[in-house]
């Protein structure tokens, strides 16, 4: 993190929900180009879209040029790639194009939505010249969710787990293991061997995580030595891709223990998501992809990068069963999106249709994206979002989940605590009509305990020295909450199914499902958790020495 950025537990100043003055259109185009004609395609975009914003004092400029990229205090890094082709399995596939926005106005500070409202007014324009343009977003926040901060992040910041038995004499391996409750749930008697479940997350350097296992307060921590060996073995169990994608230092987020914004250090995130699988899918591959920085945020660009590559990897045959681990959220519920992007929050009802297409136009791109990757037979679990505390506290009903749990393509993922009832945090699962939401374990309110006494929390791996409150990290264990740590439980799950032939579709509707229970309607019966609009997939956390 620059120096120039925010400390730990800062309160920000203003929240963000898109990087200012930049932008991603998604193009359809007639054919695959070769990657050495992309800086032409991009060129040649830039320029025809340049004559629509022109006319407006706004320009397009090549993306790493401009903005944050020049404030070399913030320590960018290089751009390499500018344009990211997907939809490999459509005739004419997408590329999705990054670019810097200018106004002539030096004054104007975020001139993205100004420059994408004028690029959706000109959408027939652009189509009789050939360009089909078909979303303008701005480059939203991602995170697990001057500096920017995005209200995503986890529900409550981590903290030291309970000692119990570390304390004792002896050397041998122990914590805490994830076992589902439910009898005859369907896992794979090889351990989802021959998945993939690829972590898109915070993560630490491959030597962060050695030198934590040989630390001897975390050497009877079960769960971090046999990460540490399947990442030493190299023979692609565990892996880390720390330096893979470009990753910005000036996004944060968090919530403190009242759910008030918060910015903290959470760069075991990823790990902790990775190591809960590798809990529940012993045998499964982990490739944990750092898209996040240590403070869980992100932008559209690494994750474009990211997803397009695991795209490219399924058409080349070099994966051939993908789980997609997303424990991060984008943009606002979808509920509160408008008020977000218009600045007139009211539009006469005959204009209605065109706010409505504006909306949709802002965040296609990244729905499109992930059909594309569920076209390719990837399983995408992501996140619903932790929104939800002071709606609860005020008697309201739950956030609907964000981008992209709210996709009909990928499998949403709400928590329940250890008695199995909505964390007070939740967002719902599903947006009606959809069902493809599922709720589990992730934890519940600061203060709440479970049957035991202890933190209702979910239990991790965790190898940072500190904990953000100042705590000292003595066995390599932490108590956290959110909707982030319930999704690799189900992706985990995912991996078991797929892994005995399960296709990503029917693995989406077998996990939401629920038990199956029937009822006296013949249209169907009530949700497990009606509130989250989720059946529940009941867990359980324990420890074993």
């Amino acid at each position: 993190m620059s120096g120039n950025a925010f400390d730990v537990s800062d309160e920000p100043k203003q929240i963000f929900n898109w990087i200012p003055g930049e932008i991603v259109v998604i193009i359809r185009i007639p054919k695959r180009p070769a990657d050495d004609e992309l800086d032409t395609l991009v060129e040649q975009v830039r320029r025809h879209l340049n004559t629509i914003l022109l006319p407006h004092e706004l320009v397009l400029e090549l993306y790493g040029t401009r903005g944050r990229w020049l404030n070399h205090s913030l320590a960018m890094p290089l751009v390499r790639r500018r344009a990211f082709i997907f939809g490999l399995h459509r005739q004419q596939p997408l590329a999705a194009i990054f670019f810097h926005v200018r106004h002539a106005d030096p004054t104007v500070d975020d001139p993205a939505p100004m420059a994408l409202s004028y690029l959706q007014r000109q959408l027939e324009l652009l189509a009789q010249a050939g360009l089909q343009l078909v979303s303008a977003m701005p480059n939203w926040l991602v995170t697990a969710a001057p500096a920017l901060y995005g209200d995503g992040g986890p529900a409550f910041p981590p903290r030291p787990a309970p000692k119990l038995d570390f304390l004792a004499g002896g050397s041998s391996p122990m914590g805490w293991r994830v076992s589902f409750a439910d009898q005859g749930m369907p896992l794979d008697p090889n351990g989802a061997q021959e998945v993939l479940v690829a972590v898109l997350d915070t993560a630490p350097h491959p030597k962060s995580l050695e030198r934590a296992a040989n630390h001897p307060e975390f050497r009877r921590n079960w769960l971090l030595q046999r990460l540490a060996y399947n990442l030493q073995s190299a023979n692609g169990s565990f892996e880390i891709e720390h330096d893979r994608y470009p990753i910005t230092d000036d996004v944060g987020t968090g919530r403190d223990f009242q759910s008030n914004y918060r910015m903290y250090a959470m760069p075991d995130h990823g790990l902790f998501v990775a190591g809960l699988i590798r809990d529940i899918a012993p045998r499964a591959r982990i490739r944990l992809i750092r898209v996040l920085n240590d403070y869980g945020g992100g932008d559209l660009y690494a994750l474009f990068a990211a997803l397009t590559d695991l795209e490219q990897e399924l058409v080349s045959g070099s994966i051939r069963r993908l789980v997609i681990n997303l424990s991060f959220t984008i943009m606002p519920d979808i509920r509160r999106l408008s008020y977000f992007w218009f600045e007139d929050r009211r539009w006469p009802s005959t204009q209605l249709m065109g706010a409505i297409h504006v909306l949709n136009h802002i965040e296609e791109g990244l729905r499109l994206l992930c059909e594309s990757l569920f076209a390719h037979g990837a399983l995408i679990v992501a996140a619903a979002g932790n929104d939800s505390l002071k709606a609860h506290q005020q008697g309201q009903a739950p956030h609907p989940p964000r981008a992209p749990a709210r996709y009909e393509t990928t499998l949403s993922v709400t928590s329940v605590n250890s008695q199995f009832a909505p964390a007070v945090f939740a967002n719902a699962a599903s947006m009606p009509p959809s069902t493809a939401g599922v709720a589990t374990f992730g934890g519940d309110g600061y203060g709440s305990v479970d049957a035991n006494g202890s933190q209702d929390a979910v239990r991790g791996i965790f190898i940072s020295s500190t904990f953000p409150g100042g705590e000292q990290n003595t066995t390599g264990w932490a108590d956290w909450c959110g909707s982030s740590f319930a999704t690799p439980i189900i992706s985990a799950l995912g991996a078991h199914l797929l892994a005995q032939g399960g296709s990503a579709s029917n693995t989406i509707s077998r996990i939401a499902a629920g038990p199956g229970k029937s009822g006296e309607n013949l249209f169907g019966v009530s949700p497990e958790a009606p509130s989250l609009l989720a059946n529940i997939v009941r867990v359980q956390q324990r420890f074993k020495g």
